[in-house]
């Protein structure tokens, strides 16, 4: 199968992949009578010429530069997790769920829709009455930026210092409880002295930090391989002795050259929050102790929220498109998620696509959604978990 894939280059000029890559359509009703080993799925795409080239708006053709060609093997490489990944989806479809497939079940592969012609995409599915947008099958954004890194460190004659966190037949929910058994319940002074670290209660970030050491994530460098691939969003809360979160939660800080010509469905914030999250929680039971590892959960943010995620990113980019850096959507203004500084200081800046500085800002999930979604079925609401 021949593949095509778009970079872009970002304004700290690293080269990243510019959308997810869609690999084949299918009818739920098709998908239903295969198995993975006798999938279309496998037979297209097991074996990928992949064709990466830099995009340009409105560059002729002609003129277009192809940066790397090469080979890859998607099973020969990965074939556990996207096995995983696609009985899942081939799961919900058996299950008469074909309308709830949201690219936050999987990993690797992913069942996308393209957002401007999915309601026009309706089909019947062979186990429900109740119709389904259509989908492909896709290698997620994350997945194919890092086969982008794995195969120009090839070409480089280097390798990507990467530690594999998962043997064979190993699935990544299952190690993540593993490294994190030992130490539930423990609190952090505790986890610090098992672990060898110095414990610092003037470091804000020392749960966080925390929490990383014991997967094995360096302190500014995701470095395992299942986390790179997966885009795996990897998160730690504080629960208060009330039951509260006080914090929301942080991402990676808008590129606002990077945004400027992004579509919602390729961008970075729509990666982040169709991924999985991994979320370390960290509680303490009376105010004055220090916070102890109370569990380590897997989470997904629910589908049907996308679309306020949606309108605080277009928000966000329409406002960068005329200049405007004064007023994004405040907390108080969306149920969901806001826009705020997490620059070092004030002297923090980014540069523009009107070429100016600008303060470093980055979307947040509010706390209140978190306590909604995530907190209170766990610990307030623990039927409906």
């Amino acid at each position: 199968e021949l593949k095509v894939s778009p970079l872009k280059v970002l304004s700290n000029y690293e080269v990243k992949v510019k959308e997810r890559l869609v690999l084949n359509h299918f009818t739920f009703s098709d998908l239903a009578k295969e198995t993975f080993d006798t999938s279309h799925f496998k037979y297209k795409n097991e074996n990928i010429l992949l064709i990466f080239y830099m995009y340009e708006k409105d560059k002729p053709y002609e003129h277009i530069e192809i940066t790397l060609a090469d080979l890859w093997q998607c099973l020969k490489e990965d074939e556990y997790q996207i096995r995983q990944d696609w009985e899942l989806i081939l799961g919900k479809v058996k299950d008469g769920k074909a309308h709830e497939i949201s690219e936050g079940d999987t990993i690797y592969l992913g069942a996308c829709t393209k957002g401007a012609t999915a309601e026009s995409s309706l089909q019947n599915q062979p186990f429900s009455e109740i119709k389904a947008k259509g989908r492909a099958f896709c290698f997620k954004l994350g997945y194919i930026n890092h086969i982008y890194q794995v195969l120009i460190q090839k070409k480089n004659h280097r390798e990507l210092l990467e530690t594999r966190l998962l043997s064979k037949n190993e699935t990544l929910e299952t190690k993540i409880h593993e490294l994190f058994s030992p130490y539930i319940k423990k609190n952090a002074i505790e986890i610090c002295k098992l672990r060898g670290k110095k414990y610092n209660p003037k470091d804000n970030s020392r749960y966080a930090n925390l929490a990383r050491n014991i997967v094995g994530l360096k302190k500014n460098d995701s470095n395992i391989y299942e986390f790179n691939a997966g885009d795996i969003q990897f998160k730690t809360i504080r629960v208060e002795s009330n039951g509260k979160t006080i914090e929301s939660m942080s991402f990676k800080q808008i590129d606002y050259c990077g945004i400027f010509d992004e579509e919602w469905e390729d961008s970075y914030f729509y990666n982040a929050i169709t991924s999985k999250f991994i979320i370390v929680i960290f509680k303490r039971d009376t105010d004055e102790e220090e916070y102890y590892l109370d569990r380590v959960i897997f989470w997904t943010i629910p589908t049907n929220d996308y679309k306020y995620f949606e309108e605080v990113w277009n928000d966000t980019r329409n406002k960068i498109r005329k200049g405007d850096y004064d007023n994004f959507i405040k907390i108080s203004e969306n149920p969901v998620s806001h826009i705020r500084p997490h620059g070092r200081n004030a002297k923090d800046l980014m540069y523009t696509p009107q070429g100016t500085f600008k303060k470093k800002m980055c979307f947040w999930i509010n706390k209140q959604y978190l306590q909604e979604k995530l907190i209170n079925p766990i610990y307030l609401n623990k039927s409906e978990k």
